[in-house]
């Protein structure tokens, strides 16, 4: 392959690439609620406010009268990464300064004859990695920036059918929006000196989604409390989605770049492709203790083996590319801790083990994920109907590198050999009123 050839076998995947990252992994924002989360997301046995709806919605037939729940929850994330190949500070990299505000908003409504009915609109699915010095950053023809927002909008019925068992069905409908940035880079000169030459943006929206979801509560005594709820796996089509190339090359090779963007068809390509989100399940036990002390566990399943690869389908048929993902199925486990101590004031503590289900072989500044720890706590005030609960998540990924025993494992060639220290913020608010 000559060298011009080979400049063009790179701008292609500039686009197959930046289509890569918006479907890398573990992506998933279980923060629905400063409640739950205050509690460490366990939540499915109890499901006592709005955010049910996504916890468990059959706790909405426990629930008295109407509701209306606002949440609002920033996640203010960072990461940084340190090349495996030299100390030079140069091999390193760090995420910008970003906060993303998660929505939720949820009503709810008891007839009182044991049917209730739930809406809720939240964000279970998103990512945001912006690296900073895009156009020096060793990552940078992998990824310099992505960002990816995915919106629930949840209707659901439950119905009691005493006062110990409920069981609730909904649907979601979901919608996602993804822009995703990075460079193609190549050697040039004597000195081999990498440089920029095509800058790849790609920008799209999927079609809308419609997936079933179930919830039970079973209480057979009144200190004792189980749950369980499903959210299918959505298959999000992208279609014409719009990927644009951006000459960025020096003047000596603005010609050539030119010739090269026109040789791919010009400067604006179309593809199609799937976000392949997968199922939860999650299983709930809470007992009180006594009138002040309440704990719960969960135990939580995602079906991220349905992301075992990329199919990339482009106007032109020899473009086509399948990409190898290889996620696997993984648990969270969760456990919170509700202390009453007043009639209108609640504090909660909560902790969960999360696992990535991302190999080392998909690492990448796209998405560089890792076993996380997570601790949280959070205070709730109730005065007369309104409530208003504050939260705080620490979330700390344990440093991952893609080189084990020397070793760089990675699907693709281009993604950096190194390790990635994250650490992610989720602060909470929620607003709630009954009537």
């Amino acid at each position: 392959m000559t060298r011009f050839w080979r400049l063009r076998a790179l701008a292609l995947a500039g686009v197959v690439t930046l289509a890569t990252g918006a479907h890398a992994g573990g992506f998933n924002i279980y923060e629905a609620g400063a409640r739950a989360t205050a509690l460490g997301g366990a939540f499915t046995a109890t499901a006592d406010d709005g955010s049910a709806i996504f916890y468990n919605p059959a706790g909405i037939a426990f629930l008295e009268g109407s509701l209306i729940d606002a949440n609002l929850m920033p996640v203010v994330p960072s990461t940084k990464f340190v090349a495996a190949s030299s100390p030079d500070p140069g091999e390193t990299g760090c995420t910008t300064a970003q906060s993303f505000p998660i929505p939720g908003l949820y009503g709810a409504r008891n007839t009182g004859r044991g049917l209730a009915f739930g809406l809720g609109v939240y964000a279970p699915f998103g990512l945001g990695v912006e690296w900073e010095d895009q156009e020096t950053w060793i990552g940078r023809d992998t990824s310099w920036d992505v960002d990816l927002a995915t919106i629930y909008v949840t209707p659901t019925v439950a119905y009691r059918f005493d006062d110990r068992a409920a069981l609730a069905v909904g649907m979601d409908v979901g919608w996602s929006e993804i822009s995703l940035s990075r460079y193609t880079v190549v050697e040039f000169g004597g000195l081999s000196t990498p440089v920029n030459v095509i800058n790849a943006d790609l920008k799209g929206s999927s079609n809308l989604n419609f997936t079933p979801c179930a919830g039970l509560m079973w209480r057979p005594q009144p200190r004792l409390s189980f749950g369980a709820m499903y959210h299918h796996n959505k298959a999000l089509e992208f279609e014409d989605g719009d990927a644009l190339l951006t000459n960025v090359a020096p003047t000596t090779l603005a010609a050539t770049i030119d010739a090269q963007i026109a040789a791919l068809g010009g400067a604006e390509q179309k593809l199609n492709t799937e976000l392949k989100l997968p199922w939860i399940l999650a299983l709930g036990a809470s007992y009180r203790f006594s009138d002040t002390v309440r704990a719960e566990f969960n135990a939580v399943r995602f079906g991220w083996s349905e992301f075992d690869a990329l199919v990339l389908d482009f106007e032109t048929d020899a473009l086509d590319q399948t990409i190898e993902e290889a996620y696997e199925d993984v648990w969270q486990l969760r456990f919170g801790l509700d202390l009453t101590l007043s009639p209108t004031v609640n504090a909660m503590f909560g902790y969960c083990h999360d696992n990535t289900p991302q190999p080392y072989e998909s690492m990448s500044p796209l998405l560089p994920d890792a076993d996380r720890e997570d601790f949280s706590c959070g205070l709730q005030v109730r005065t007369g109907d309104v409530k208003l609960v504050g939260s705080y998540m620490a979330v700390l990924f344990h440093e991952r590198a893609n080189v084990v025993d020397g070793e760089v494992l990675r699907f693709s060639d281009n993604l950096p050999a190194g390790s990635y220290d994250s650490i992610a913020h989720i602060f909470g608010l929620s607003l709630g009123y009954a009537f």
